[in-house]
């Protein structure tokens, strides 16, 4: 059996929960053993600490139109372009600076400022891709004129953010993370809104670890821990859960998941779900210390055709591991927003 360490005690199945934002990826060391191709029950082998390094957004930017791919020299001033950037981020800062003008953007500082700046871009077979989307080709997510998820509706309905805490979105309640599933909530890109490129470091951490009859995925963010079922099926009858249901099993050297029966809260604004959200994964190791990751998005509520991104993951370096993420912001500022809340309400504040 597969054990993970957890907080100091063994679960049946489990790993090492730690957090670094220095993650990048590994080149075999001299004299290193290589990993096995197969597990000890014949299954690809999977396992280990991998990460999501690249600055390639989600989604292609708008004004590249159908230009999918980079040549090294468009890849050479983005990478420099994240360099210098990084370097203004990592520059101190003034500390007789005056207070920043009424209503302006701090820009995330305080929480995108430590962390590493992604400056390579995405190589999916040869290629550097200008977005993480494969599929359909505008490398953009096909939106559904007039879709609405769950919170657009309770909105509608007259049902404010602050009228409870099931109001609020999962993630301000530290539920999970404001998205769908571990890997496929990265957007950003090195012109990201809020100065912070592609996402926080911890979104792009996942360990993998299998045995017989399951595969788990520890995503460092949030520390979610998903446990899939290999060789089975969805189970009739259940509700619907945070990071829904999914059923697994092994298609030559890659591991093939579904995943349905998602709850419609974790809809986020860049990537709406409805109760009809699922998503069909393949994880196919393609390199000693790289798995080609790609997964297919279908919900017919939200958009006009199913999509599919793929990400190339890197084995993170010898010695590297992941942390504990412990959300805690959300779950001691609620009861103050929502008496905040209550307050305006009664026309105190």
């Amino acid at each position: 059996m597969v054990k993970i360490l957890i907080s100091g005690k063994l679960a049946g199945l489990s790993l090492v929960c730690l957090w670094t934002s220095l993650t990048l990826p590994v080149s075999p060391a001299v004299g290193q053993v290589a990993t096995p191709k197969l597990t000890e029950y014949g299954h690809p082998n999977l396992q280990g600490l991998w990460t999501n390094p690249f600055q390639t957004p989600l989604e292609r930017p708008i004004g590249l139109g159908d230009k999918s791919i980079y040549s090294e020299e468009e890849a050479h001033v983005l990478r420099s372009r994240a360099i210098a950037i990084d370097l203004e981020r990592q520059a101190p800062i003034n500390p007789n600076r005056p207070a920043p003008a009424a209503g302006a953007n701090l820009n995330n500082q305080a929480d995108g400022n430590f962390e590493i700046m992604p400056i390579e871009l995405a190589k999916i077979s040869g290629a550097i891709h200008t977005s993480l989307i494969t599929s359909p080709e505008s490398g953009r997510i096909p939106w559904k004129e007039g879709a609405r998820d769950i919170h657009q509706i309770w909105r509608s309905e007259g049902k404010g953010s602050f009228d409870g805490p099931e109001g609020m979105t999962p993630l301000d309640r530290c539920l999970t993370p404001g998205g769908q599933l571990p890997l496929i909530y990265i957007f950003g890109g090195v012109d990201h809104a809020l100065g912070n490129p592609a996402g926080d470091n911890p979104v792009r951490n996942v360990q993998i670890v299998q045995n017989e009859k399951y595969v788990v995925v520890l995503s460092e963010y949030f520390s979610l821990v998903r446990i899939i079922r290999l060789d089975s099926e969805f189970k009739s009858g259940q509700g619907k859960k945070w990071m829904g249901d999914s059923v697994g099993y092994y298609e030559g050297d890659s591991l093939v998941v579904h995943t349905r029966n998602l709850r419609p809260e974790q809809s986020i604004a860049s990537l709406r779900s409805s109760e009809a959200f699922e998503v069909k994964e393949i994880y196919t190791r393609i390199h000693e210390n790289e798995i080609l990751f790609e997964y297919t998005i279908t919900d017919p509520n939200m958009y006009t055709e199913p999509w599919t991104a793929q990400i190339p993951l890197q084995r993170m370096q010898e010695g590297l591991q992941i942390y504990e993420y412990a959300c805690h912001e959300g779950n001691y500022a609620l009861p103050t927003m929502l008496r905040a809340a209550r307050m305006e309400d009664a026309g105190l504040i």
